[in-house]
């Protein structure tokens, strides 16, 4: 297909997008080597002033034309889109991730209003019910108590509905503090949560495959000293390979193909949960594909290869959060390296 675009009668244009600047080169090798490596053009991240400006854009467009006139801005103070925008673009430049917290800061000030107008809706039916009743002289509470309650539920709603696009609480400084700290505060349980089940199963598999290789590392020690070329990080075609057996013992967990499981490698090693290993000194390292290699084994020839070797970058503790809600069950199986005995 690629060859046929490049052919000067051909009418085909082929265009890709990616999050990773070197997907050509990890996963479309022989391009290179045939000739046929695309041209690539790199987006930057965005800047604080291209996040406010997005941002701002589509709040006012929110508003009628006479109030978008008058410069106000809906939902958010000035001040918030200004934070919001610095902090995105000092840490990922991702304006998906602005887009994330803007959306948790109004869900932050939704919950803050609903419950202040409950309170109020609640102290006025404290102040209209008579304070000193003997219960002979008010023999019909019990059955006062339901249509109290509706009225309260309709006063709420009632509230809630007067509230419009130009007179609606915004978001402050104080929201936007609170929020960003909950996304960029903790880095690697943050990441965890972002994962898919897929994403977790293999992370689990690599943690349990370091905790037997470890426990394995250590039984050898008692008898032998011990040589720098003994790691305990497991190769990638090894790893495929134990995940494959965690997943399907008990029919837990149907394991992807591998060359969808490199990906998900790849993915994980991007967010930086797992990195790669010098398989001679057992350090981590910034590894580049040799030319002229061609392994097989997980598919074609790429730079995550057989005898690559990973190392997870995630502590026993976040990894046990890391596996609480949706198939906490299944990860926990597969953490446990069971089936690996």
């Amino acid at each position: 297909m690629f060859e046929w675009s490049l052919q000067k009668s051909s009418r085909l244009v082929l265009v890709g997008i990616a999050n990773a600047l070197d997907l050509t080169d990890r996963f479309l090798p022989r391009l290179k080597s045939r000739n046929l490596k695309p041209e690539l053009l790199p987006f930057l991240p965005y800047t604080a002033a291209q996040i406010k400006n997005v941002l701002t854009t589509k709040l006012k467009d929110l508003l009628p034309k006479r109030s978008a006139e008058e410069g106000f801005v809906p939902f958010f103070h000035p001040a918030a889109i200004e934070l919001c925008s610095r902090k995105v673009s000092t840490q990922t430049g991702d304006l998906r991730r602005a887009f994330e917290i803007c959306r948790r800061a109004i869900d932050l000030v939704e919950s803050e209003t609903r419950m202040k107008y409950e309170n109020e809706i609640k102290e006025q039916v404290l102040q209209m019910s008579p304070s000193r009743k003997v219960l002979g002289e008010n023999s019909n509470l019990a059955t006062s108590g339901p249509s109290a309650s509706q009225n309260a539920k309709s006063s709420l709603m009632k509230a809630l509905q007067s509230l419009t696009v130009e007179n609606a609480p915004r978001v402050s400084i104080g929201h936007l503090n609170k929020v960003t700290a909950a996304v960029f505060g903790n880095g690697t349980t943050q990441r965890l949560k972002t994962l898919n089940l897929q994403q977790k199963a293999a992370l689990c598999a690599l943690v349990a495959m370091e905790k037997r290789n470890r426990a394995a590392a250590a039984a050898t020690a008692s008898l032998a000293t011990p040589t720098k070329s003994q790691v305990t990080a497991p190769t990638v075609k090894a790893l495929f390979e134990a995940y494959c057996v965690l997943c399907k013992r008990d029919s837990l967990l149907h394991p992807l193909s591998s060359s969808e499981f490199r990906e998900v490698i790849g993915s994980l090693e991007t967010l930086s949960l797992i990195a790669a290993v010098d398989g001679r000194t057992g350090s981590l390292t910034s590894q580049t594909p040799r030319k002229g290699r061609n392994r097989q084994g997980l598919g074609c020839s790429t730079a995550l290869g057989d005898d690559k070797r990973v190392a997870s970058c995630v502590g026993d503790k976040e990894m046990e959060l890391g596996v609480e809600g949706l198939g906490a069950d299944i990860l926990k199986s597969i953490l446990s390296g069971e089936a690996l005995d």
